[in-house]
């Protein structure tokens, strides 16, 4: 009798213990990487103050965890949440959902490096990604996804988009493929942050293509520099601009063999429905902006008006 009483206030004590609420006094967040075992689990839960008893908890959880085992996650606990709330959170394997944010106009080696920085995704990126080849996006994933499943999300992405643009692309258009849109795009992504100009921009190096102008654009020109394995972060000089490069369009008579940044989809859909322009020049104005024109002498007088607004007021320098 003795036994069968003890017995019933021990598993009544057990179950008054998974429904109370715990210590835990803000939210947390714990990881609990793969492997653990249920005493580890109970030990990190208790470092962090989201459980107390630890020795009570690992003889429930190893009960619990019999029928319903526990993952591997990041998962986040609320304020005096329970032992039970506890278990089942570990058992459901829901884990933190994070966002991974992708510029428009990125390099595909800041991509790179920006993904193998992420801490909590796991394994290495397989081969050499070309450049160009993945779209900028916001992108979702949670403790232990795999770095290589993000990088394919987004050579997925950018297959899609270059799927829908190249429907789109008139017979009169000098660009032939779609590695060629791409190229493109990427220039343009890089020529102006302005959504409202993409289309203008992708218009004047249309009309330069068609006449067989150079497009002297200078971003591919800080590609030519850099060869994409790093940002450059000094202004370009004339002997970058006079570099012998297929990538230096101030050089090179047509588009770069390849893309010089990852565009996003609005740059590729200004390449294959450019703006109608008579417009072969373009140069900043100086507020966030380009000033264009149709004749040289025209894109001359914009370049002096940028000039002019550069030069302090009480400057004795001559434009």
């Amino acid at each position: 009798m003795f036994l069968l009483v003890a017995a019933i206030s021990a598993a009544n004590i057990c179950i008054a213990y998974l429904f109370l609420p715990g210590r835990l006094k803000q939210i947390e967040t714990v990881i609990i990487e793969p492997l653990h075992s249920t005493k580890a689990i109970s030990d990190k839960l208790k470092r962090h103050k989201i459980i107390k008893h630890p020795r009570l908890f690992l003889f429930l959880s190893k009960i619990y965890s019999s029928r319903h085992p526990l993952k591997s996650g990041e998962y986040m606990f609320t304020p005096g949440i329970s032992p039970l709330q506890v278990l089942k959170v570990l058992a459901s394997g829901k884990s933190v959902i994070h966002r991974l944010v992708i510029p428009e106009g990125v390099m595909v080696s800041e991509i790179v490096d920006k993904v193998n920085r992420e801490p909590r995704l796991l394994g290495e990126i397989k081969g050499v990604v070309p450049e160009g080849y993945l779209m900028p996006s916001i992108y979702f994933y949670s403790y232990g996804d795999l770095k290589e499943r993000i990088i394919e999300q987004m050579r997925k992405k950018m297959t899609l988009a270059l799927d829908e643009v190249m429907t789109k692309l008139t017979p009169d258009s000098p660009l032939k493929n779609r590695l060629e849109v791409l190229i493109l795009a990427s220039i343009v992504e890089k020529e102006t942050g302005l959504e409202s100009e993409r289309t203008t921009i992708a218009g004047v190096f249309i009309n330069r293509l068609k006449k067989g102008m150079k497009l002297q654009a200078d971003p591919t020109s800080i590609y030519a520099v850099t060869e994409g394995k790093y940002k450059l972060t000094r202004p370009l000089t004339k002997k970058d601009l006079a570099i012998i490069s297929p990538y230096n369009t101030y050089y090179a008579q047509s588009l770069p063999p390849g893309p010089i940044a990852c565009p996003g989809v609005k740059s590729l859909q200004a390449v294959v429905n450019p703006a109608k322009t008579n417009a072969l020049y373009f140069v900043v104005n100086g507020k966030g902006g380009h000033n264009f024109a149709s004749t040289l002498k025209e894109h001359n007088e914009n370049v002096l008006k940028y000039r002019q607004s550069k030069i302090p007021e009480n400057s004795t320098e001559n434009p």
